[in-house]
């Protein structure tokens, strides 16, 4: 089962981050209902271990297939990853061709985030294991870094025996209760750290993101086990609780101080997360029209690709109309394409949404091409590989259990 009411929020919520993204850029303080959107990389998680537990829990329980399982989610994380990253260092070459030539930058090529050892560590996906000072390289990406790695946590749990002699039932039982103490673990040690960061990214994003994404393994093992609190609920009352859990999580996301969005959210976001899954409330409905299934399918790409386009596409071209003179504006030295998209931001309510629409639309555009040309063949390809993997123990089973049988008859016709 695809649940795409799910893929269309988690598309929003990753315009939602490039969009706050955009007004740090610009140094502009942003709607206060967008003020706090980075919470919304905790849906991400929480929703990464929801969808994950619902393919692959039972499968990785009975029938193993580690390996098969890390390469999908490699196949399925890395490729975009990779291509957004050859697209930053490309750009950083291009700056460091120009200041052979004597061109003035803001800062030096192939430093600060864009040094040669993050680059390393962004290839790795070890950038946001506390190993840096600040984001590098496709900022997001942080994210990625961390999760690659927690996937990888559950998939150990999942495949490792917890008893030497147990049933199905039991096993499922000890793993769900697993993956309630990381969770558990997960949230106590994200309070925990909250102390020392507000940024919970590159330095503590590993404990964040095992918080939120093992809840959303929870979160599937009630719907799984039937004790979905929205499964027995009419549609006019699942309607009625998806509205409601909406409106509540916006709300809070919204108002709520830095330590109870870490503290609460991907709780609040489980939540949202069953009732989203019946697809039967309002909300649903609208993520599942064509233009929001679409963005929901482009989400992955709408959230690397913002930052090459917010940098050195929207960025660049203000730089250049600056300089030009252009819409009224001055050439400021020392000034970012962030401080040049500021003053046509500035220029009143048209110019606004002049930014915004252009910004969204280069977004949505590139991301387009990238799950198409990046995304889904890097996917197919990976997988095939992870099929074929997962034939060959099946394929070595059927030989032995053939070359049994063949003995067995051997044995049968010796006898007669």
């Amino acid at each position: 089962m695809r649940f795409r009411a799910l893929d269309g929020l988690r598309g929003l919520c990753a315009l939602t981050v490039a969009l706050v993204h955009l007004y740090e850029s610009m140094k502009v303080t942003p709607p206060e209902f967008i003020g706090h959107a980075f919470a919304f990389v905790d849906f991400f998680f929480v929703l990464s271990g929801f969808v994950i537990a619902h393919a692959f829990f039972d499968k990785l329980a009975f029938q193993g297939g580690g390996w098969a399982f890390a390469i999908r989610r490699f196949g399925r994380m890395y490729p975009l990853h990779f291509f957004i990253l050859s697209l930053l260092v490309a750009a950083e070459a291009a700056k460091w061709i120009a200041v052979r030539h004597g061109a003035a930058v803001l800062a030096q090529p192939f430093t600060n985030e864009n040094s040669i050892p993050a680059l390393l560590s962004n290839l790795l996906l070890i950038q946001s294991l506390g190993i840096h000072d600040r984001l590098t390289w496709n900022f997001p990406a942080w994210s990625i870094s961390v999760e690659f790695y927690v996937n990888l946590l559950f998939c150990l749990v999942m495949i490792l025996p917890l008893r030497r002699s147990e049933s199905e039932e039991a096993s499922l039982r000890d793993k769900t209760w697993t993956m309630a103490i990381l969770a558990v673990a997960g949230g106590a040690a994200t309070l925990w750290a909250t102390r020392y960061s507000h940024a919970m990214s590159y330095d503590f994003g590993l404990l964040r993101c095992i918080y939120g994404f093992f809840c959303g393994v929870l979160a599937q093992r009630l719907r799984a086990g039937g004790f979905d609190p929205f499964g027995r609920l009419s549609t006019r009352a699942v309607s009625i609780w998806e509205v409601v859990l909406t409106v509540v999580a916006v709300a809070f996301v919204t108002f709520s101080p830095w330590f109870w969005l870490f503290a609460l959210t991907p709780i609040l976001f489980s939540a949202t997360t069953l009732v989203y899954a019946h697809q039967k409330g309002p909300f649903s409905r609208l993520l599942l029209t064509p233009p929001l299934h679409a963005i929901g399918e482009w989400s992955y790409s709408i959230y690397l690709v913002h930052t090459f386009l917010l940098l050195h596409v929207l960025g660049r071209a203000a730089s250049f109309v600056g300089k030009k003179g252009w819409l009224g504006l001055h050439a400021v030295p020392g000034a970012d394409g962030g401080a040049y998209i500021a003053e046509v931001y500035r220029h009143g309510p048209l110019m606004i949404m002049l930014v915004v629409a252009v910004y969204v639309g280069l977004i949505l555009a590139m991301s387009s091409l990238t799950f198409r040309f990046v995304e889904k063949p890097a996917r197919r390809y990976f997988n095939a590989i992870a099929a074929r993997r997962e034939a060959k123990p099946e394929a070595a089973t059927d030989d032995i259990r053939g070359r049994r049988r063949a003995m067995a008859a051997r044995r049968v016709q010796a006898a007669e």
